[in-house]
């Protein structure tokens, strides 16, 4: 049996198992997707067309369509609606994730 404990779990078992669960309902995976896309949409135009320094605008564009998806959608009281501030997992894991779960909703393999 492999060793679950968050500090020797792997990145797939964290997305199989912590990550999936936070995220059932289809209107908050909606909303992760446009968070993806809006996040690289900013910096697609912040490298072509806005100035470079826009691409500040990258963590809430990304970021904020997510949080309401969870605000609204799929509340988890024990982490709190600002998930930001999540410890229990490295933060650079969830930005994998969200872009892993865009990808694999939209070809069809959630």
């Amino acid at each position: 049996m492999p060793d679950t404990s968050k500090e020797r779990m792997s990145f797939s078992e964290f997305y199989a198992t912590a990550y999936r669960a936070d995220h059932q309902h289809p209107i908050n995976l909606a909303l992760h997707i446009i968070g993806v896309f809006a996040g690289l949409g900013v910096i697609g135009a912040s490298l072509t067309v806005w100035p470079l320094w826009t691409i500040i605008g990258f963590p809430i564009a990304h970021v904020t369509p997510g949080l309401i998806g969870h605000r609204l959608f799929d509340r988890d009281d024990s982490i709190g609606d600002i998930r930001l501030t999540r410890t229990d997992f490295p933060l650079w894991w969830f930005l994998i994730a969200n872009h892993l779960m865009a990808f694999r909703v939209l070809t069809l393999r959630w």
